[in-house]
């Protein structure tokens, strides 16, 4: 019988299962401080469970962690890991270093099935949603890599759409901020979708994480034509659910916005999105597009990237301008890959 990967159950259901097992639920807070604080890959070093309940254990459960097959480095220090799959798909995950922290950029799919015409993992397609192990085993291989390197950040931005694979990003968030697992802080974890609303409203309610919107355009045909989830759940759906989003929760949402030359990067765009923004508290991160094979979008001329940032400002709207990390190893938004196709970097 094919053991259960116990890196995949938040400690509530590890709790529930250790008790089927006959267990005292306790284990369950032991065995997290030794999965995600000590970092033990093997039951027999768990030393304050008794040893029968360490040979039930192995017998039940396997502890499994990703493997890095490749690492970049750019010129910035940022990073950008492969990691191999048992099923021979690729994800990848980016470190930034930042001034005053390391931000980490997690994958949530292998792939995507979204779509968005500037993506390069989108126009690569979806091969599956990573497991709950698959998620964090992203945090604890990049901390095995780098001790002593404070990673106070955690962004889910990577490849794929954190909202179509919601429960595992859920529960991967839940031992994330576990006081037993890596106790990070809500407001230092961020997930990011395309604009899925259903899980935007479940959102509200099953998390206190930050939420941003990857936004884009602020007219449903420009929208749909480089998003085409759009058309499934235009704009107006879309604000509807961040009004509800900002008047339950009273926090800000971040706008994401990639601007492409000639399509959404003039100063009409930047009108719109100041209208929208009157009506709640949203704070704009502007992302000149990152140039890759797969599309023949251009990066906006840095004036207009200026000017539609000068034009936010001037309406009180907190905006900024990303800063490109790591755009020469293919590191940037939009730039994940995973496992290139012979003859891809030619196109």
């Amino acid at each position: 019988m094919a053991k259960t990967d116990i890196k995949n159950l938040p400690i509530k259901e590890l709790e529930s299962a250790l008790k089927r097992l006959g267990m005292p639920a306790y284990n369950a807070r032991q065995i997290f401080i030794w999965l995600y604080k000590n970092r033990v890959s093997d039951f027999e070093q768990m030393t304050n469970i008794s040893r029968p309940s360490r040979r039930l254990l192995a017998e039940q459960f396997e502890i499994p962690a990703l493997k890095i097959r490749e690492k970049k480095v750019g010129r910035d220090h940022t990073a950008k890991y492969q990691f191999g799959l048992q099923d021979g798909s690729a994800i990848e995950s980016v470190l930034i270093p930042m001034t005053r922290w390391h931000t980490l950029c997690v994958s949530t799919q292998a792939g995507c099935a979204l779509g968005c015409k500037f993506c390069l993992t989108g126009i690569k397609g979806f091969k599956r949603n990573l497991s709950v192990s698959e998620i964090t085993g992203q945090l604890a291989a990049v901390m095995a890599e780098n001790p002593g390197t404070p990673l106070s950040h955690i962004v889910f931005m990577g490849m794929g759409e954190p909202f179509a694979n919601y429960d595992n990003t859920l529960k991967a968030i839940d031992i994330m901020t576990s006081e037993y697992g890596y106790q990070y802080s809500h407001r230092r974890i961020t997930v990011s979708t395309a604009g899925l609303v259903p899980q935007i409203k479940r959102f509200i309610q099953e998390s206190k994480a930050n939420l941003a919107v990857s936004l884009n355009a602020l007219y449903d045909d420009t929208r749909t034509a480089l998003m085409p989830i759009n058309a499934t759940y235009p704009l107006k759906q879309l604000t509807a659910a961040l009004k509800d989003y900002h008047t339950k929760r009273r926090g800000w949402i971040t706008f994401e916005y990639v601007m492409i030359r000639d399509m959404n990067d003039g100063i009409a765009h930047a009108i719109q999105l100041a209208k929208l923004l009157k009506e709640f508290p949203f704070k704009v991160n502007l992302i000149p597009f990152n140039e890759h094979w797969g599309t023949g979008y251009k990066r906006p001329d840095e004036e207009h990237v200026r000017a539609f940032q000068e034009y936010l400002v001037s309406h009180t709207i907190a905006c900024t301008v990303r800063t490109t990390h790591g755009e020469e190893i293919e590191a940037a938004c939009g730039q994940l890959g995973g496992i290139k196709i012979p003859g891809e970097e030619e196109k």
